[in-house]
């Protein structure tokens, strides 16, 4: 995407990028890409998102606290154990690297 923006680091060519009508002094036109940190690089150098580690991969799958202590109340009512299962299953699926 065209933009103007403006070199903040020559090793990583990340950039500082002006929106709006606005264009600072020391700002020039430039192909520029948003990384998926929100950081802005030059065309061809914005960074490859790093694969989640095992520990987000989980968090991302169990489910919300409030949900887990309803399944953890509903199986000490009904003597069932579908919380430990479930919470067992996600370990299975994302074992620690």
């Amino acid at each position: 995407m065209l933009k103007y923006a403006k070199i903040t680091n020559d090793a990583t060519k990340q950039c500082d990028v002006a929106l709006g009508n606005y264009v600072p002094s020391g700002f020039t036109q430039m192909e520029v890409e948003q990384a998926y940190n929100g950081a802005w690089y030059v065309a061809g150098y914005t960074p490859i998102k790093p694969e989640p580690t095992y520990a987000e991969k989980r968090l991302a799958e169990y489910p919300v606290i409030a949900e887990q202590l309803d399944m953890i109340y509903w199986d000490k009512v009904n003597n069932t154990n579908l919380w430990q299962q479930k919470i067992a299953e996600i370990k299975a699926k994302y074992p620690k690297e």
